[in-house]
């Protein structure tokens, strides 16, 4: 059973109470909201998962249609406004530092994005993993994360995430754990635990949700990169926690610096 946010660890889903104002969600402000990150290359419009697999990576995307909970009580769509906290007014900056120092785990805190997302009754999110760490407070409608430990994710699925291979194959797991949100709920997801989500209800479901990445987190990140090119080399690197984490962390770093790819996580 989760546990709820008397617990600060990085490493056990939770769920807690929040205190977002619903007037930053309604269907006027969303429909500003979708505009505005649209003009700013900032809006993903995707249609739902068929199931709990999803056959391939990439998401099948349509445009937007408004007004946008309209559109969701009629589609089977899910909007993913991304980066409203960094570029949207101060109210919503201000909700993500409340979220983040009143239910972050007790952790070294390096890197925080915030998306605001719109998903159609009963649609469905497909099993796969993040590398981040992840606070999402539901304000409308219902959502339930289904959530499983880091271990029933394979090592070859765990280098693979970054590289283009978020969505695993659907299995049963009997360490799944299930968290539950209603509109005043949130939940926290740790690093790498792989889920999968449903919307059972009849009405949109709105959410506020911050992907964050702890300094452990990012430099684990770094050594699985690190492993995955090695791999390739034919070599059989051991895991994070490993004696040459720092020396991989260095590497990737490195690399970061001549290819300019990955630079938010260089030095960290």
């Amino acid at each position: 059973m989760p546990t709820t946010d008397a617990t600060r660890d990085a490493t056990t889903p939770r769920l807690f109470q929040h205190d977002l104002d619903p007037d930053l969600f309604t269907g006027e402000r969303l429909d500003e909201l979708v505009r505005a990150a649209q003009a700013r290359d900032s809006l993903g419009v995707q249609w739902a998962d068929p199931g709990r697999q999803r056959y391939g990576n990439d998401p099948v995307y349509t445009t937007p249609r408004f007004p946008v909970l309209e559109d969701a009580a009629r589609r089977p769509v899910q909007y993913r406004i991304y980066g409203v906290a960094e570029w949207g007014p101060q109210a919503y900056r201000e909700a993500k530092e409340r979220i983040i120092a009143d239910h972050a785990p007790d952790v070294d805190i390096a890197i925080v994005d915030s998306v605001v997302r719109v998903f159609a009754p009963h649609a469905v999110v497909a099993l796969h993993g993040d590398p981040d760490l992840k606070l999402v407070c539901d304000v409308s409608g219902k959502t339930v994360w289904y959530v499983r430990p880091p271990e029933k994710m394979s090592t070859t699925e765990h280098e693979n995430l970054l590289r283009g291979e978020f969505f695993l194959k659907w299995q049963e797991s009997a360490d799944e754990v299930a968290l539950p949100i209603e509109p005043g709920t949130g939940c926290f997801v740790p690093s790498r635990w792989a889920h999968w989500l449903d919307h059972p209800t009849d009405e949109p479901v709105v959410s506020f949700e911050l992907g964050f990445w702890s300094r452990e987190a990012v430099r684990e990140r770094k050594v699985y990169d690190v492993n995955w090119l090695l791999r390739r080399l034919r070599l059989d690197p051991a895991g994070p926690g490993g004696p040459n984490d720092q020396r991989k962390i260095k590497f990737f770093d490195a690399i970061s610096t001549a290819t300019r790819k990955g630079v938010r996580y260089r030095g960290i």
